[in-house]
């Protein structure tokens, strides 16, 4: 197998993952792709065929200019981060392609490929949205952290992750690319999910602009009394602030949903062994109240 330079792969992985490395003395090696397993912790699912020909194009004519990322698996390998390449590589007609072996556990390889697909440009908003919330719950990563790692601001982060307070419906549209992401910034605006989901529906009909977007909101928003208006920011403003201590105590993603006088707490879990792990934090909080009220 013919040894390359070896190239490392995003920005400061090793710095959140301790403990992923590469094999003691293993550079970049051909690998056939018959020999390359799946990732089963993709979190992406779709793929732009167009795009994946232009790069198969570009594949077979300069080759693959940087490795893809493996790990092994039995006598073979499995998918670290690289899928993009590695379908294009087979379209081209690729018989084999240049690949880093790392050393990752199945959490370590869901957080690579969670990074690997932020960065991507290409990747949608939801994704992005979605790909975050999961470094949040499970990694305990912050909204810093994740964006120092990623190259983007706290802020840009927040943005992101503020998204998945869309209604189901909405983010259909942003995944669709029917909205952008400055249109789902524009409907948070909104705090009442009938009339998001309306405007939404409303605004790809009428193809407005992310500015004439905003231009509805502040309409809709000023139709109230000063007086509503300043309840509803107090209230959202105290809202995100009790999430946000909600998320600091369980580690995972928490929507707090509904007005001062009712609603519902939404926690997010991705595996049954985080559902098991909240369930404790919870058992173990009723049971502090249950001996403090006991006294």
């Amino acid at each position: 197998m013919t040894k390359r330079k070896r190239k490392a792969l995003g920005k400061g992985l090793d710095e959140i993952f301790p403990g992923i490395s590469e094999d003691e003395g293993q550079g970049a090696m051909e690998v056939s792709v018959g020999r390359i397993g799946a990732n089963p912790f993709q979190p992406r699912k779709e793929w732009n065929r167009d795009e994946i020909a232009s790069l198969a194009r570009s594949i077979a004519s300069q080759g693959i200019l940087q490795p893809l990322v493996v790990r092994r698996s039995g006598g073979d390998f499995q998918l670290i981060a690289g899928e993009r390449r590695l379908r294009a590589a087979i379209e081209a007609g690729l018989s084999s392609v240049p690949v880093i072996v790392r050393e990752a556990d199945d959490q370590q390889m869901l957080a690579l490929a969670l990074v690997e697909n932020i960065q991507r440009k290409d990747l949608g908003p939801v994704e992005k949205a979605e790909a975050f919330s999961r470094l949040s719950s499970e990694f305990g990563l912050t909204q810093e952290q994740m964006g120092e790692r990623v190259g983007m601001s706290r802020s840009a982060v927040a943005n992101f992750q503020r998204l998945l307070d869309l209604p189901g419906k909405v983010l259909d549209l942003l995944r669709g690319g029917e909205l952008s992401m400055g249109h789902g910034r524009a409907l948070l605006g909104l705090s009442d999910n009938t009339r998001i989901m309306r405007v939404a529906v409303n605004a790809v009909k009428r193809e407005l602009s992310v500015r004439q977007l905003e231009e509805r909101v502040r309409e809709l928003n000023t139709t109230g009394t000063g007086t509503e208006r300043r309840k509803t920011v107090e209230e959202s403003a105290e809202t995100r602030k009790l999430q946000d201590s909600l998320q600091r105590i369980l580690k995972t993603r928490v929507r707090i949903r509904g007005k001062a006088g009712a609603g519902r707490i939404e926690i997010s879990y991705h595996s049954l062994e985080e559902l098991d792990r909240l369930l404790e934090l919870i058992r173990a909080g009723g049971n502090s109240a249950g001996k403090t009220a006991g006294k």
